[in-house]
């Protein structure tokens, strides 16, 4: 079948899925956002909760009130507290920080905003500093696919997803809520936020939030030059960030939901750069801004038919500033435009109790322009498909998938990159062996792929057309056990897997600075690990609780290319062969108090594993106290950081040392 032809297929389904007429579907038990259900007139309005637990593939999540009771400051450290997950951090309020799932690589973790992936055409990595903590109600990790087959194509057509679920309206008392809250701390830190939420009608609310976030970001740290020590002090490294959000929830009918999004942000950041020796000065600044409108409807009908339909518009900007000799005219102004349209539909098919069958289709079109593409526009089209089926019983889950993936490249001005297109298959299972016990296992399985960006692409003097498509091949097997109702133990979950990942043409980017990066393309990577989890709620007395909570993740991914390369068999860039993070938290009636720490061992920053690349590994400890007070309808929420107790002085990336201790103060009113 020609390159041509699919393409046709493929459009005509997504065409045929759009136009499908509104019948109708009993309850879907398939979403990540929240489910209505029909029971004689009466319409229940309630969040689906993936339990841990009973999850075919890896899965981990942290709610609203955990972020309190881990001393969880920003979406990056909530990230840091899963198991598997390295995030590169820059350092300072604000920074860059992106994450990799399983030393995969952040291009193969998707991102899902309220259920639509977000995307970066340029390099493929969502930076999670641009989402404020304070308008996210859930935040979830999943590895590989999992049992919500009802999902647009893109969101399973990456190694590993993490969902952001925001904030969504509470009219329990009142048609408006108002929320404002305030953070300070060190180095200049001040980050006021405002929400509101206004019911339009009795189908029809809204809701507003903005926030502000500027900090100097000048923390002290030592510079070590062989014998000798100097204080120092980070340079330019301000930064100052406006976020605005409007959210649009509607219920057209008893069946269906329809839910809107318009997000902007506009960011102005000084960039440091790396430690150099003798050499603090910098002159580099980087502008961003980022705006998207998306659209979410989605029905049900009694004949077993649901329905999904997305939409979404993105526009980002940036603009990088530096200014030196070895630039032409002692200059150099890069920016970059790109531009997003995408459409998915979906449908969900439950004939039996325990079958369910799903199809989804998604298009994309992006392109970009920038001088720093040497005059060449590059465009693509992407389609991707997806044929689901899955088999539940309360005590058997079984999913499988079959994901259709199509690239088409262009580019005006130049040669275009190469096409792309694959057949991705994944399995994945949940056997609980006793009726008694809440213990399973679970295995699953998944070949994914992913193309090269259009920085690897066509970046001067870092991309090039020939870059192949790096392909991952996921082995997971775990176990799980969960236990609630005990009289001192309200709650213990416990999961373990071991994984293997098998990674062809790797493409593995090491940062230049904190805007580019080199790319360094490794035939072949064996990635070996295991990721344990354990949480658990202790009730000491009426009104005393202990939480607990650990992570540990053990990684050996090893470039296997060449047996006569010099780094041969060596730990690739940026990946700790441990990590893991633990918190304590003691609630009572007085003020809630959490400790909490995060670690890793010794990384490398380029292939070669010698000690001139070698970074020592490190633990962070940091302490909270949270309370909450109310009077009448007015809540008030007060809390106190102390980060970085012990003022260790490390780097995740190399040259870009973090902050030492370092404090924060966070108000919070709600009316």
């Amino acid at each position: 079948m020609s390159r041509r032809t699919w393409a046709r297929l493929c459009c005509a389904g997504l065409l045929g899925m759009a136009a499908y007429p509104s019948v109708a579907q009993e309850a879907a038990t398939d979403t990540v956002a929240r489910g209505v259900h029909t029971l004689e007139e009466v319409v229940v309005d309630a969040p689906f909760v993936a339990r841990k637990t009973t999850a075919t593939s890896p899965f981990q999540s942290l709610s609203q009130a955990q972020f309190d009771q881990q001393g969880v400051t920003d979406v990056a450290d909530a990230l840091r507290r899963f198991s598997g997950v390295n995030v590169k951090d820059y350092g300072g309020a604000g920074g860059m920080k992106t994450v990799s799932v399983r030393s995969l690589g952040a291009q193969h973790t998707a991102v899902a905003y309220d259920g639509i992936a977000l995307t970066d055409c340029q390099s493929g990595q969502i930076d999670f500093s641009r989402f404020s903590l304070d308008n996210v109600s859930a935040l979830s990790l999943s590895v590989g696919d999992n049992d919500d087959i009802f999902l647009p194509a893109r969101t399973v057509a990456s190694a590993a997803t993490i969902r952001l679920q925001t904030l969504t309206p509470d009219f329990a008392e009142q048609s408006w809520r108002l929320r404002a809250g305030l953070k300070t701390g060190s180095f200049g830190l001040a980050n006021p936020s405002l929400r509101y939420d206004q019911r339009l009608s009795g189908r029809v609310a809204m809701s507003v939030f903005g926030d502000y976030m500027r900090a100097d970001n000048r923390y002290p740290f030592t510079l070590v030059n062989g014998k000798y020590q100097t204080q120092e002090r980070r340079e330019n490294n301000y930064i100052e960030t406006w976020r605005g959000e409007w959210n649009l929830y509607a219920r057209p009918t008893r069946r269906s939901e329809l839910n809107g999004k318009v997000y902007y942000y506009d960011s102005f950041r000084e960039l440091p750069g790396p430690v150099i020796l003798y050499n603090s000065h910098s002159e580099e600044e980087l502008t961003e801004r980022n705006f998207f409108a998306q659209l979410h409807f989605r029905t049900y009908w009694d004949n077993h038919l649901s329905l999904q339909l997305n939409g979404k518009f993105n526009w980002a900007y940036s603009h990088y500033h530096d200014q030196g000799n070895e630039y032409p005219g002692g200059a150099m102004d890069n920016r970059y435009y790109q531009r997003e349209y995408y459409a998915s539909a979906a449908l969900l098919y439950t004939p039996w109790e325990r079958w369910a069958f799903s199809y989804a289709a998604d298009y994309a079109f992006n392109n970009l322009t920038s001088s720093a593409t040497a005059g060449v526009t590059p465009r693509r089209h992407t389609v991707l498909q997806t044929l689901s089926a899955r088999y539940r019983t309360p005590r058997l889950t079984v999913t499988a998938l079959l994901l259709g993936s199509i690239y088409q490249n262009q580019a005006r001005g130049g040669e275009s990159a190469r096409d792309a297109r694959r057949l991705s298959p994944s399995l994945s299972l949940s056997w609980k062996p006793w009726e008694a016990a809440d213990f399973r296992l679970r295995a699953s399985y998944k070949d994914i792929f992913r193309v090269a960006t259009f920085t690897e692409n066509y970046f001067d003097r870092w991309g090039s057309r020939d870059v192949k498509p790096e392909i991952a091949r996921q082995l997971n097997i775990g176990l799980t056990y969960a236990k609630t109702g005990a009289a001192w133990l309200e709650s213990l979950a416990l999961s373990a897997d071991g994984y293997y990942n098998y990674v062809e043409d790797k493409i593995v980017a090491i940062p230049y600075n904190m805007f580019f990066w080199a790319t360094v393309n490794l035939g072949h990577v064996d990635i070996w690990g295991a990721d344990v989890h354990g949480e658990a709620a202790v009730r000491l007395a009426s009104a005393h609780r202990l939480l607990v909570s650990l992570n540990y993740a053990c990684q050996r991914a090893v470039d296997k290319t060449e047996p006569a390369s010099a780094y041969y068999g060596d730990q690739i860039p940026y990946t700790p062969v441990h990590s893991g993070a633990a918190s304590l938290a003691w609630e009572n009636p007085w003020v809630n108090l959490s400790l909490h720490a995060t670690g890793n061992s010794e990384r490398y920053t380029t292939v070669q594993n010698i000690e001139a690349n070698r970074m020592p590994g490190y633990v962070e400890f940091g302490v909270a106290l949270y309370r909450s007070f109310r009077w009448k309808r007015t809540e008030l929420s007060l809390r106190i950081d102390a980060q970085n107790l012990g003022n260790k002085q490390y780097s995740i990336v190399k040259s870009y040392p973090m902050p030492g201790r370092s404090y924060r103060l966070t108000l919070d009113v709600k009316i």
